[in-house]
């Protein structure tokens, strides 16, 4: 059986960190390295998860001196995964004890690189799970990655976010031979995710959620503005690798035009009259030459 390593940073964690890695433990697929990156964390990450590493021998421990970043943090654990396929788990997120086996199995029955399920939101506020998905609704697809980057777009079940982030997914770790996170940037894997699936020839997705999405009030997501969240800089890199291989870039130039706007508008409320004129300054040019087309 093929060695699976699961990749879960971990900082400042100690209230989900345990929780997340015995959901791991769990798994019906045991052929499995854990590879727990403590980033720098200043509560009691360490030793939870000296506690863990000491339950099983699966798993390893990385205790880095400063936080430098999930990015960092998983560009580290790149580097001592020994399996052939990769999974990331988030530290305050768990997952169902059948993830593991059916993305492996996923990508198996397929010949894919790239196997992806989809996720359940937990609202840790209100109790409540926000999607889904019965029995009746699953359904299994293949793509080249052409035809995954044009159906992330018009779909509902959350399929656009599982287009970008990096867990809920099995990735082959050759994948990765010239890929690394950025270690500058907030949403790391929005500049990242896509340039696996280029990397790929086949992506498999299980319209299945198998992963468990934690949504707290300290959760990055919800403390930083959208303009982060939403940079336009990643769609733009997008847009010129696409247009060097000649691809229809119609849908990413929309999603360029909405992130455009975003940071405009967010630009010009701080203050950031030369970031404000910039943006205004591409999104003239979109509208000035776009509308000549249509003439």
């Amino acid at each position: 059986m093929a060695t699976i390593s699961v990749i879960v940073p971990v900082y400042n964690g100690e209230k989900y960190v345990a929780n997340c890695v015995e959901s791991i433990l769990k798994q019906t697929y045991q052929e499995i390295e854990i590879l727990l990156i403590n980033d720098g964390s200043t509560d009691r990450t360490a030793l939870i998860v000296e506690q863990l590493r000491v339950k099983d021998s699966r798993i390893r421990v990385l205790h880095k001196k400063e936080n430098g970043g999930i990015g960092a943090a998983r560009n580290s654990a790149l580097a001592m995964a020994t399996g052939d396929y990769l999974v990331f788990v988030d530290s305050d997120d768990w997952i169902d004890p059948n993830h593991i086996e059916d993305l492996y199995g996923l990508l198996q029955r397929t010949g894919s690189d790239v196997a992806v399920a989809n996720f359940t939101q937990y609202d840790e506020g209100t109790g409540r799970y926000n999607l889904h998905i019965t029995e009746q609704d699953y359904y299994e697809a293949v793509y080249t990655p052409e035809e995954w980057f044009a159906f992330q777009y018009g779909h509902g079940h959350n399929l656009s976010l599982c287009f970008t982030v990096p867990w809920g997914k099995m990735y082959k770790k050759d994948l990765f031979e010239t890929v690394l996170y950025p270690t500058d940037t907030w949403a790391d894997d929005d500049f990242t995710t896509w340039k696996l699936y280029l990397m790929a020839d086949k992506i498999a997705y299980m319209h299945r959620s198998s992963y468990l999405y934690r949504v707290n009030e300290g959760s990055m997501t919800q403390v930083a503005d959208q303009a982060t969240i939403f940079s336009a800089t990643p769609v733009a890199e997008r847009l010129e690798v696409l247009s060097l291989l000649g691809w229809d870039i119609s849908r990413e130039v929309a999603a360029y035009k909405w992130r455009l706007q975003l940071n405009r508008d967010a630009a010009l409320r701080s203050g950031d009259v030369t970031k404000y004129k910039e943006l205004e300054f591409r999104m003239k040019l979109l509208e000035k030459y776009s509308s000549k087309k249509e003439r």
